[in-house]
C-alpha cells in the first residue's frame, strides 16, 4: 500500500512537471509567433545606429526625422540629412548642457508655437497633422528644442566676442564703400559650414539644391533646417542693410537678383552662402565722402629707416607731438577733413587703416613720412546706417563662429557607425 502510494505521488509529481514544461513551450511558441508577426522595422526601431560621444542615435529617431524632413520638402536625401542633423544636434545639446544653456519648458512651448505658426497652425494642430503622417510629437519637439538650445548656447557663449566689433571697423567698412545710389536691400541668408573638405563637398551639394528652391517659405524652411548662422531661428531673415556695406562678391550676387529670387551659391570664408532677396529700396544717396577723417602726417627727412622706426614706436597720434617737439612746425601736420577733401595720396591709404595705424608709403618733397589715422567719424547724415553695417558684420561674425565651433566640437567627439 505504501509502495503504491509512493509510486502514485511520483507519477503525480512527474505529471505536474510535464504540465509546467508544456505550458513553458506553449508560451515560448506564442512569444515567437508575436515576435515574427511584428514587422522588422518595429523589431529594430530602437536599434542604435550611430554613437555620438556617450549618446546614441537610434533607427527610430532617423526614421522619424526622415519622415519629418520629407513632409517639410527638404531638398536632397532626407535620410542622410536626418542622420547628419541628429549627430549635430546630439553634439549641440551636449554643449548646451555643459554650458547650462538648455531651454526651459516655456521656451520650448514658445518655440513649438512659433514654428507651427509659419504654417498658420497652432502647435497642437501642427502636431496632429504630423501624427496623421506617422511623425511623433517627440520628433517635432526634439527638433525645436535642439535649435533653441544651440542658439541660446551660441548667444551666451559668443555674443560678447561677436559684439566686440570696434566702431572703427564699421567706419572702415563704410569708408571703403558708401551708398553711391542709396540702395538698401532686405535679404535672407543661409550659411553652410565649409571648414573641412568633407563638409565643404556636402555643403556645396546642399547649396545647389537650395538654389533650385522657389519662394520665401521654402527658403526659410531650408534656413531653419541647414543654416549655421545666427539668423537660422528667423528663417534666415536679416534686417535692412545698405548693399554697399556688404562684401563686394555678395554685392554683385544680390544686385543680380529681383525680389523673390534665390541666388546661386557663393563660397565665403569657412562657409558657403545662399541668399534670398525679399525686397529693395533706393533712398537718398550718400557716400564715404561724408566721413570726417582726422589724421597726422610727420615728414621725416632722415629717410625711410627712421620713418619706419618712428611708426613702430608710436601708439597714438598724440605721441607724434613729443617726437616733433623740437622740429619746425610745418614738419608735423595734424588736421581733420572730409574724405572728399583729402589729398589724393592720403585718401588712397585711409580706407586700409584702422585708428592709430600708420603708413610710411607717402613721399612728400622727396622726404619720407609717417601717416597715422587718428579718427574717422560721420560728418553728415548718410544712408549708410552705422547700426545696419555693424549688425551685418555681427551676423557674419556669428555665422563664422557658429560654423567653426560646431566643426571643432564634432572633431572632438567620438562618432561611430554601429551598423556598417
Amino acid at each position: 500500500m505504501d509502495k503504491s502510494k509512493g509510486q502514485a505521488d511520483r507519477f503525480a509529481e512527474g505529471s505536474h512537471l510535464k504540465h509546467h514544461n508544456y505550458i513553458a513551450v506553449i508560451v515560448s511558441l506564442i512569444v515567437a509567433i508575436i515576435i515574427f508577426a511584428v514587422p522588422a522595422d518595429a523589431q529594430n526601431r530602437f536599434r542604435p545606429v550611430v554613437q555620438v560621444g556617450d549618446n546614441v542615435v537610434t533607427e527610430y529617431q532617423i526614421t522619424q526625422r526622415t519622415r519629418f524632413l520629407s513632409l517639410l520638402r527638404a531638398p536632397g536625401d532626407p535620410r542622410n540629412l536626418a542622420r547628419d542633423q541628429l549627430i549635430n544636434e546630439s553634439i549641440q545639446i551636449e554643449a548646451a548642457r555643459r554650458g547650462d544653456n538648455l531651454p526651459g519648458e516655456d521656451q520650448i512651448l514658445r518655440g513649438l508655437e512659433e514654428f507651427a505658426s509659419r504654417a498658420d497652425l497652432t502647435a497642437e494642430e501642427f502636431i496632429a497633422a504630423l501624427g496623421q503622417e506617422g511623425v511623433g510629437a517627440e520628433t517635432y519637439r526634439d527638433f525645436v528644442t535642439a535649435g533653441i538650445a544651440w542658439r541660446s548656447h551660441l548667444q551666451n557663449t559668443f555674443r560678447g566676442q561677436a559684439r566686440d566689433i570696434p566702431n572703427d571697423l564699421v567706419n572702415r567698412t563704410m569708408a571703403r564703400t558708401g551708398t553711391d545710389g542709396g540702395l538698401r536691400v532686405l535679404v535672407s541668408e543661409i550659411l553652410l559650414p565649409a571648414t573641412t573638405p568633407e563638409t565643404t563637398r556636402a555643403s556645396r551639394a546642399r547649396a545647389t539644391e537650395i538654389s533650385a528652391l522657389s519662394g520665401e517659405e521654402a527658403f526659410a524652411t531650408a534656413a531653419r533646417l541647414y543654416s549655421v548662422a545666427a539668423s537660422r531661428a528667423n528663417g534666415g531673415q536679416l534686417n535692412w542693410v545698405a548693399i554697399d556695406s556688404l562684401p563686394a562678391s555678395i554685392q554683385g550676387l544680390i544686385q543680380g537678383l529681383t525680389p523673390g529670387q534665390i541666388s546661386r551659391p557663393i563660397e565665403l570664408e569657412n562657409a558657403i552662402g545662399v541668399f534670398f532677396l525679399r525686397d529693395l529700396e533706393r533712398v537718398r544717396a550718400g557716400s564715404p565722402e561724408t566721413l570726417s577723417i582726422a589724421y597726422a602726417l610727420l615728414r621725416v627727412p632722415e629717410g625711410p629707416a627712421v620713418a619706419s622706426r618712428i611708426a613702430s614706436d608710436i601708439d597714438t597720434c598724440d605721441d607724434l607731438y613729443g617726437i616733433a617737439r623740437d622740429l619746425p612746425e610745418d614738419q608735423l601736420l595734424r588736421t581733420s577733413q572730409q574724405m572728399s577733401e583729402l589729398p589724393a595720396d592720403i585718401r588712397a591709404l585711409i580706407p586700409g587703416l584702422d585708428v592709430n595705424e600708420t603708413s610710411t608709403a607717402i613721399i612728400r618733397n622727396n622726404q619720407s613720412t609717417v601717416l597715422m589715422l587718428c579718427d574717422r567719424q560721420q560728418a553728415f547724415e548718410s544712408t549708410v546706417d552705422f547700426e545696419l553695417v555693424g549688425a551685418r558684420l555681427l551676423n557674419v561674425r556669428l555665422g563664422t563662429i557658429a560654423a567653426d565651433y560646431l566643426a571643432d566640437l564634432r572633431a572632438d567627439t567620438y562618432i561611430a557607425d554601429l551598423v556598417n
